[in-house]
């Protein structure tokens, strides 16, 4: 569909759910879900601000308890990024943080898995990346990733995971730019993966592929250079 009458579909919903009606939080994440679509489509400033408006509204309608309070979180840490990307402002990166900060009080204290929130946008933004070719994406991803790194040391269930992830992304990188540092520290993280997951590991086999691909791509590229 064309992104402008996707936008006024879209808005034409929400007319009909004027505040008060038990969908407005839904119809008001459609419209800026759309707007949104539209800014990543043609760059229109005023979409990105009024997508990122509609966000914050549809969350004030999902309070803590809410089954879709911690999409809105993500929906919305997604839009900041973008908006503090195209604009600079640094005041979207510290909001787009406290809200990866604030899906974390979703989850109940001491579970174990509440950094999900942060590896979850990292995911999306690595996810949207790999679609669209958006490298500002890629960098959000790969920042995340290391905050989520921070949050699982050594010792931790998920410390080898996040070190795969990590290191998946800075390999992407290194495809999209050809930074040497980033491949090296790829296969940095992949070998520290590895050892995390002896034989019989269910991750083994994946973490070998990974590293494989990785050491192939230096050899490869050390054969050019020589």
């Amino acid at each position: 569909m064309d992104p402008t009458n996707d936008v006024s579909d879209k808005r034409a919903e929400l007319e009909r759910c004027p505040p008060g009606h038990n969908d407005r939080d839904h119809a008001l994440n459609e419209l800026a879900e759309a707007l949104y679509d539209r800014f990543r489509a043609e760059g229109k400033i005023d979409d990105m601000e009024e997508a990122t408006a509609l966000y914050r509204e549809a969350l004030e309608l999902r309070p803590s308890g809410h089954p879709d309070r911690s999409s809105s979180f993500r929906y919305l840490v997604l839009c900041l990024l973008d908006r503090c990307d195209n604009q600079g402002v640094v005041a979207d990166l510290v909001e787009a943080v406290i809200c990866g900060r604030a899906t974390l009080e979703l989850r109940p204290t001491g579970d174990s898995n509440q950094d999900a929130s942060l590896h979850n946008v990292a995911r999306d933004l690595r996810t949207r990346f790999r679609e669209q070719a958006a490298v500002q994406d890629l960098d959000w991803a790969i920042k995340l990733n290391q905050a989520v790194l921070e949050l699982r040391p050594s010792g931790h269930s998920h410390h080898s995971s996040s070190l795969r992830n990590l290191a998946l992304c800075l390999s992407d990188r290194y495809k999209n730019r050809g930074a040497v540092a980033d491949l090296e520290e790829a296969i940095t993280l992949g070998r520290a993966a590895l050892e995390l997951c002896p034989p019989g590991h269910r991750d083994r086999d994946t973490s070998l592929h990974n590293l494989a691909r990785d050491l192939r791509t230096r050899t490869s590229c050390r054969a050019g250079l020589g």
